[in-house]
Order: C-alpha cells, then structure tokens, then sequence
C-alpha cells in the first residue's frame, strides 16, 4: 500500500523537522550542563520511555526518529482525508494535545528519576 502524496509530504517535513530537533537536544542532553528540559519539550515519549538515556537508549532513540516523521505522515493523511478542513484542524488539535500530555508525563518522570538518583547518594 503506497501513501498519498501529503503524507509523502509530511514525512519529508517530518525528517527534515526532526534532524535540527534531534541535534539541539543532544548537545544539551549530553553536553557539560546535562539539561534535558528541550528534549522533554520536543521528544517527550522518549524521555517518558527512559528518562536516564541509558538502560533503553535504542528505543529512546528510535521513538525520537520516528516521532517528526510519523506527526507529518499523520498530517499529511489528515490533508487528504479531510472535507473543510476541519479533520486536519481536528488532528492538528489532538495531536497538539497528545504531545503536551507527553511532556506533562516527560517532565514528571524526569523530576522523578532525579528526585530518586538524589535521595539515594552516598
């Protein structure tokens, strides 16, 4: 099954979209500060999966690569299937939705995993 042309479209955006994204966060993930607060707000499942970044560091990484490509696919087919627009504004606003309870639930397990690493040191 081949994809319609918007959603070829989203995905493209999305890879484009996730490359920039996925570096920023990096480098401030793993950089002198180690602050993880931009990518808790731009890949907030893979952080809500493993918010150490080590005991499940490939599916982490892959939700982060799939994330951008798969909200443009979304998108795209919501383009196409939608009369008046108003599925696209539809997906546009649960998506939006999702991904903020995301980083709601991102933000909360990495306070948590913080708050643990810091009652236990010796």
């Amino acid at each position: 099954m081949s994809l319609p042309i918007p959603a070829w479209i989203g995905l493209v955006i999305g890879v484009i979209v996730s490359a920039p994204c996925l570096y920023l966060s990096f480098i401030t993930a793993f950089g002198i500060c180690s602050d993880t607060s931009i990518s808790e707000a731009l890949f907030p499942l893979a952080l809500a999966i493993d918010p150490s970044l080590h005991n499940h560091a490939f599916i982490a990484l892959t939700f982060a690569l799939l994330q951008f490509p798969l909200y443009g696919i979304l998108l795209g087919l919501a383009w196409k299937a939608s009369v008046g627009r108003l599925t696209f504004v539809a997906c546009i606003i649960l998506l939006l939705g999702t991904h903020v309870a995301a980083v709601k639930l991102a933000n909360h397990r990495v306070a948590a995993m913080w708050q643990y690493r810091f009652s236990h040191m010796q």
